[in-house]
């Protein structure tokens, strides 16, 4: 278990800061827009604003906003928690959802539509596939179809909470996209942190517990080639059982910790699924920090702070459990909140912005030294998600 400060130390400090300073005031920090595609042939919108101190080296912070009609990451006062990290030696990261905002582009509808041939399309995933799709997405295609449809609104999803699984791919292509970066020399993704609102949170959650199910260097031929459990014998072909199994090193290892603000989890999320994710993997518990964050009148962000603390992550186990203490996984009210919830506690004078501060810096400190590696990677590392409709009727009934 990591231990960077004493959680009493930690947030005393953080408690004493918010009551006697102002937000940090940094100049507007100018973010670039990007693009990038998701495994499944959807092309993001993203912007990137740059550290202010040494962006090569610096960790990168990502931004996740709960997806839903009429929500984008302009919405709430993303770009100025952007530029006061950007100016405490972060890079942030924020991009749309497929459907949402700008994020409309169907780049490569054969692959997204799952009708390419066997040399060209990848493994097929429940939740694109033409077989499933017409439930979820308006414009399948049908017997006949000459032109497939190549744009996506939020407009065209028929249930969206049904397709929410299909944001894990989207979390996959920005990743690949970062690890592009990483690459480049731009940023370095052997520290990644999260910031998320609202239900964004189990979305988070259920992504970091894929990708500590991935290695974080792209695998060596040899461990490609396996094909005794049906593999495709390239890394074009994700996912992709491994020769000799996963490596050492995990993607999930590159994930510095997590914030979330009044986190949520839509009532299609059964608790025992979010608990399992944790349960199944461990690693994330032990070696993924979370705070969570929710304003004093904030009853709903509040029993979402105690479900990821207290239920899902456990973070003070009882006695004679066999779990050890966390002493970074934590809950902190904003009392300057009022009944704020969500994005809406930035830009609002409540000092969430210095906890925020305060809380990444702590973490930092064990990180710092971490190194940019090259990852190597030619193609997103897709997400296999799997039906499981014994989990809930409909809704997240899906096994990341």
């Amino acid at each position: 278990m990591r231990r960077w400060m004493a959680a009493p130390l930690l947030f005393g400090a953080i408690a004493a800061l918010a009551l006697t300073t102002e937000p940090p005031r940094a100049r507007a920090a100018d973010p670039v827009e990007e693009t990038f595609l998701t495994p499944d042939g959807v092309q993001l919108r993203a912007l990137f604003t740059k550290s202010e101190k040494n962006p090569g080296t610096d960790p990168v912070v990502m931004f996740l906003y709960p997806p839903g009609k009429d929500n984008t990451m302009a919405k709430g006062d993303w770009k100025g928690l952007a530029a006061v990290l950007a100016k405490e030696g972060y890079n942030v990261f924020q991009f749309d959802w497929r459907g949402h905002g700008k994020s409309t582009d169907i780049k490569d509808p054969e692959r997204f539509w799952n009708i390419a041939g066997p040399g060209a399309q990848f493994a097929p995933n429940p939740f694109t596939g033409p077989w499933h799709t017409a439930r979820y997405i308006k414009g399948a295609p049908v017997a006949g179809t000459k032109k497939l449809k190549n744009t996506l609104t939020f407009a065209d999803f028929n249930n969206p909470v049904g397709y929410a699984p299909a944001y894990l791919l989207d979390l996959a292509g920005a990743r690949h996209h970062l690890d592009t970066k990483n690459d480049a020399g731009d940023l370095n993704t052997s520290s990644i942190y999260l910031i998320g609102s609202d239900i964004a949170a189990t979305l988070g959650l259920a992504w970091m517990t894929t990708e500590w199910n991935r290695p974080a260097f792209v695998p060596t031929p040899n461990q490609l080639a396996a094909n005794i459990q049906g593999a495709f014998p390239t890394y074009r072909y994700v996912p992709q059982p491994l020769a000799g199994g996963l490596p050492n090193e995990l993607g999930g290892g590159d994930i510095s910790g997590a914030i979330w603000l009044s986190p949520a989890r839509p009532t299609s999320v059964p608790e025992q699924l979010v608990k399992g994710w944790v349960k199944l993997t461990p690693k994330l518990r032990d070696n993924n920090p979370m705070l969570s964050m929710y304003a004093t009148k904030d009853a709903k962000g509040k029993a979402g702070a105690d479900f990821i603390t207290d239920e899902v992550l456990v973070a003070t186990p009882p006695a004679g459990s066999p779990l050890g203490k966390l002493e970074q996984t934590q809950k902190f009210e904003v009392k300057g909140g009022g009944a704020l919830s969500g994005v809406a506690l930035l830009g609002a004078n409540t000092g969430a912005e210095d906890t925020i501060v305060k809380y990444l810096a702590a973490l930092q400190k064990n990180r710092a030294k971490l190194i940019r590696k090259n990852r190597g990677f030619t193609a997103p590392w897709s997400i296999q998600l799997a039906v499981d409709n014994s989990l809930t009727p409909n809704g997240f009934g899906f096994r990341p």
